[in-house]
């Protein structure tokens, strides 16, 4: 009897079911979320909801109109997001779902004053993860959700579909919150923009009607602290990404001289990373930058013979003087102008050098930083040419 009863106390609490569940039909699920700063200096919450397909209620009007959507825009306004978001709450008949969005994306106007409140309601509330990306926009966050989707169904996906691909920075909340408050590194995030589909001028866009624009992954947001100080543009990026050793794939494409032939060689970089190493020497301190790349020819517009194995060594010293100028470029404006480490050199120099870093370096590291003796090498690998070494050349008599 006593066994039975020891059993009966044992099983009874795992038979009181999933009491805080939530049934499906009774949540909004949020899928993107826009931030800016409305004109009455308030914030301005925009929420893209899911909207079921399944018949019934407003889906059921939608198809009886032939206008169905796969999401829905919500806003307001408030004095912070937890007032806004109440609001939203009231305009709705279901509770606002947080946990599966994807994206985060945040005006100028509003990240310029500081994103702290943002991150502070996102990091408590313990719906919100902290997986989504986080993005930046020159203009208002709520035209970037507006933007009508291409290949996903919805805009936020594409977006965060374009952030997997690493064709710039990636940034997550929680990764950028961790930088933000890690002494001796900056925060970055992506910026997004919408950007016409088709290359063209705006007077033919208009003649033509292709005016679509798409929500594109462009450029780079840094920050100092928790505010917006300026923007990168992609060139710039790309030194940022081959100096944090986060560049997983990109082109190189580099003019040959006009007494070498000229024209222009391409490459896709397959391989690519990126040593930082702090070199501290009668007590003067530097930065030694070492980056490494392997890459494969995927054009070639010169006259350069690449079955030649001394054209391919001075081809390799070509790229890497690329590379070089593309690091130099993202660190003369982030040094000079912006004067933000958004590299984490001193995180680097805390590493190397700990007791230094804490007497010395850490208090100081906002005015050392800009001044900072910063080197750059690199080595590019030529691991494959195509298909074809020749140059594909009409010759000359053939052209007259």
């Amino acid at each position: 009897m006593k066994r039975i009863f020891t059993l009966l106390i044992v099983l009874v609490p795992l038979l009181t079911g999933c009491w805080s569940r939530q049934e499906v039909n009774d949540v909004a699920i949020v899928l993107g979320v826009a931030l800016d700063k409305a004109k009455n200096g308030n914030l301005l919450l925009t929420l893209q909801i899911a909207v079921p397909k399944a018949s019934g209620g407003a889906s059921e009007a939608n198809q009886a109109s032939g206008t169905t959507k796969s999401t829905m825009m919500v806003s307001a306004e408030g004095a912070s997001i937890i007032e806004a978001y109440r609001i939203i709450q009231e305009k709705i008949s279901r509770e606002v779902f947080f946990a599966h969005g994807r994206v985060i994306i945040v005006g100028e106007k509003l990240a310029r004053d500081g994103v702290s409140p943002i991150l502070d309601f996102f990091s408590r509330h313990r719906q919100a993860h902290l997986r989504n990306y986080l993005l930046f926009t020159k203009g208002k966050a709520v035209d970037i959700l507006r933007t009508n989707p291409h290949f996903e169904a919805i805009t936020s996906e594409e977006l965060r579909e374009k952030e997997k691909m690493e064709v710039g920075v990636k940034v997550r909340v929680r990764e950028f919150w961790d930088r933000m408050l890690t002494d001796g590194e900056e925060p970055v995030a992506a910026q997004v923009s919408n950007l016409p589909v088709e290359a063209a001028s705006q007077n033919e866009r208009k003649d033509s009607g292709a005016s679509k624009k798409i929500p594109s992954i462009h450029g780079t947001a840094i920050f100092r602290g928790d505010r917006l100080i300026g923007w990168l543009n992609d060139k710039e990026t790309r030194g940022i990404l081959w100096i944090r050793s986060e560049l997983e794939s990109g082109v190189l494409a580099v003019p040959i001289p006009k007494e070498k032939g000229g024209g222009r060689v391409g490459a896709r970089i397959w391989k690519a990373s990126t040593k930082v190493n702090p070199v501290l020497r009668n007590d003067k301190l530097a930065i030694k930058i070492e980056a490494y790349g392997e890459i494969e020819i995927f054009e070639n517009s010169s006259k350069l013979d690449l079955s030649n194995p001394m054209v391919l060594h001075t081809l390799q010293s070509v790229f890497e003087k690329d590379v070089e100028e593309r690091i130099q470029l993202a660190l003369n404006k982030t040094q000079k102008q912006f004067k933000s480490d958004i590299f984490g050199f001193g995180q680097a120099v805390y590493r190397a050098y700990p007791k230094k870093w804490e007497t010395y370096y850490k208090q100081r590291w906002y005015k050392i930083f800009p001044d900072l003796e910063v080197t750059i090498e690199s080595h590019v690998k030529i691991q494959g040419t195509g298909f074809t070494t020749k140059p594909l050349l009409i010759p000359d008599h053939i052209k007259n």
